[in-house]
């Protein structure tokens, strides 16, 4: 019985540097799937509340994921207070319950599921010059970090990539962005994710930072014309990774003036 999923393979076995100090592994590096696509797809029709039960590795919750259908859709609560724009994000119960949403949803829609799995798991996110920024997942698993988008793991995302070949020239004619990478040093990563975004003629992020708790609560945003400051609450526990020299103010760890 099957249990690939998308371009996903179970059985997928390789290890390929993608850049100094940064691989690209198969999804199933972290724990295959114990469910074949029939298995799962019972799994999915249960109540939002019983799914967790059954989810135990990354690939089971992809497999969850694409299985149930989970739509993009922009679902954050915009806040204005002094100025500045603050996002509400959707709280993970309710990214089960719902079934869509934005780069913060999906994820803690992931979260949900994996947070007691491994060592840690967090977001890593970045932030761009125009204001527009993404968060993503990384999992710290027996000293290694784990990167990985659940935007580009949704359904309607496998058509922009290939399928896990371990090829490394596929990977670099394709949309990088929807495989599963490991970097002993998230600076790595960074310095990888630079290079893919200039090579694809995209706007190059001026920071990246990681935020230490599963579930990502809020972000704040102030844009005054070409200036634009992100502001991430402190009690999502975020690091600064990298920043542009001389951009390090335009990333702030604040207490937001709203607690959600």
């Amino acid at each position: 019985m099957d249990r690939n999923i998308g371009n996903y393979v179970h059985s997928a076995a390789f290890v390929t540097e993608v850049w100094p100090g940064v691989d690209w592994v198969p999804l199933n590096v972290l724990g295959g799937t114990r469910y074949t696509n029939e298995e799962m797809g019972r799994i999915a029709e249960l109540p939002a509340e019983q799914k967790k039960r059954y989810i135990h590795t990354l690939y089971e919750a992809v497999q969850l994921f694409q299985i149930s259908d989970f739509r993009g859709e922009f679902d954050n609560i915009d806040h204005q207070t002094d100025g500045m724009r603050w996002q509400e994000h959707k709280a993970p119960e309710d990214a089960v319950y719902t079934n869509c949403g934005c780069c913060a949803t999906d994820t803690n829609w992931l979260a949900h599921f994996i947070a007691d799995a491994y060592d840690e798991v967090g977001s890593f996110c970045y932030a761009n010059l125009d204001g527009n920024g993404h968060i993503t997942t990384y999992i710290l698993s027996n000293g290694a970090y784990y990167f990985i988008d659940m935007m580009m793991c949704r359904r309607d995302s496998q058509a922009y990539f290939r399928r896990e070949t371990g090829i490394l020239e596929e990977l670099m004619d394709t949309e990088w962005a929807g495989f599963l990478y490991r970097a002993k040093n998230p600076l790595d990563f960074c310095a990888f994710h630079m290079d893919r975004f200039r090579a694809k003629g995209r706007n190059v992020p001026f920071a990246f930072y990681l935020r230490g708790t599963p579930f990502v609560t809020a972000t704040g945003l102030y844009q005054d014309g070409a200036d634009c400051v992100f502001c991430i609450p402190t009690r999502d526990k975020p690091r600064l990774l990298w920043c542009e020299p001389g951009r390090e103010q335009q990333v702030r760890f604040v207490d937001p003036p709203i607690q959600w």
